[in-house]
């Protein structure tokens, strides 16, 4: 059985060229294409599960730029990413159950594209020229990096060790929840949910 996504510290493989192929809008991806992702879970030991997800599908001709309105169905793996990461924290906190947490991590650094990947699609929604070069996707480019920079942090290549590379991992991961909270933040999405999260991160 799949894991809730509250317990779980997802990865979604996929490709730039994918996503920039697809001719479908983001209903129509829902309908036809279908990803699969391991979700590995942060509670106990940590597991996977395939299940099935979508890429943020490029807005039709009818919705871009100005016309484009920012739904959350277009930043929910974002925004379950950043909750999921919660889990990584309290993994990271004790020594007991680190290990069980980089299992996630190395798991996450397979598919290191994927989220600035979907974050571009995102924006490119509303921002037509240079959406790679935008200052929201480079939020989740930098969060990416320091959630998966906690591998080698952890395993020892950095010299650091022990608790004082547990609280280093703690504060990249955290900081990486930050950068997530300001992508939802200046996204222009209006829900519940996503004011939530940026309130609590």
């Amino acid at each position: 059985a799949l894991l809730a996504t509250a317990n779980a510290f997802m990865v979604l493989p996929g490709t730039q060229q994918q996503q920039q192929q697809s001719p479908h809008s983001a209903t129509e991806l829902a309908a036809t294409s279908r990803r699969q992702f391991a979700q590995v879970a942060f509670v106990g030991a940590a597991t996977t599960a395939a299940a099935a997800c979508t890429l943020p599908g490029p807005a039709n001709a009818a919705a871009r730029g100005a016309l484009y309105k920012p739904v959350i169905k277009d930043v929910k793996q974002i925004l379950e990413l950043g909750s999921s990461l919660d889990r990584l924290v309290e993994k990271f906190s004790k020594e007991d159950t680190v290990e069980a947490g980089l299992e996630g991590v190395r798991m996450f650094n397979k598919s290191p594209t994927f989220y600035p990947g979907y974050a571009k699609n995102f924006i490119s929604k509303s921002v037509l020229k240079n959406a790679d070069g935008d200052t929201r996707v480079g939020y989740i480019k930098q969060a990416c990096k320091l959630v998966g920079s906690t591998q080698e942090l952890l395993e020892g290549s950095s010299g650091m060790v022990g608790k004082s590379a547990q609280d280093e991992a703690v504060t990249r991961v955290k900081k990486a929840q930050n950068l997530i909270a300001k992508f939802l933040a200046e996204s222009g999405v209006e829900d519940e949910e996503v004011a939530a999260y940026i309130k609590t991160h």
